[in-house]
């Protein structure tokens, strides 16, 4: 009898061994699991940082560089020139003549009064 009480016994430490054992295999395998899908994360991540850094790099270049320009005393020439219409000495200034035509005049609408009418109302109007 005390043998099958200890063989009881020694089949549920068994039991529960092999219980924790599963839970502990589990709790890794999960463990690393999640590890992996945080690195893969954290790698895109790191990616698309990345790839925006050298984008606003590159952007600092771009703007550095248009500094630099102007900063260059041929950009103040083109400006002076260009957006504010002025010339070295020396230089021949051609001025072309600028064509405004006036806008073709809009045709009264048609009415339907008679026309001895139309020309009372606009005599009249004339003394106001």
């Amino acid at each position: 009898m005390v043998r099958r009480q200890q063989r009881g016994h020694t089949l549920n430490m068994q039991k529960v061994m092999m219980l924790v054992a599963c839970f502990v295999i589990g709790y890794l395998i999960w463990s690393t699991i999640s590890a992996l899908a945080y690195l893969g994360k954290a790698d895109r991540l790191t990616t698309s940082t990345f790839a925006e850094m050298q984008q606003v790099s590159a952007q600092t270049l771009e703007q550095q560089k248009a500094m630099e320009y102007h900063a260059t005393k041929a950009y103040v020439e083109q400006a002076a020139r260009e957006d504010m219409l002025m010339s070295k000495k020396d230089d021949t200034v051609i001025l072309f003549p600028m064509n405004h035509t006036a806008p073709e005049p809009v045709p009264p609408a048609p009415t339907l009064l008679p026309r001895v009418l139309t020309r009372l109302i606009t005599w009249v109007k004339g003394w106001f």
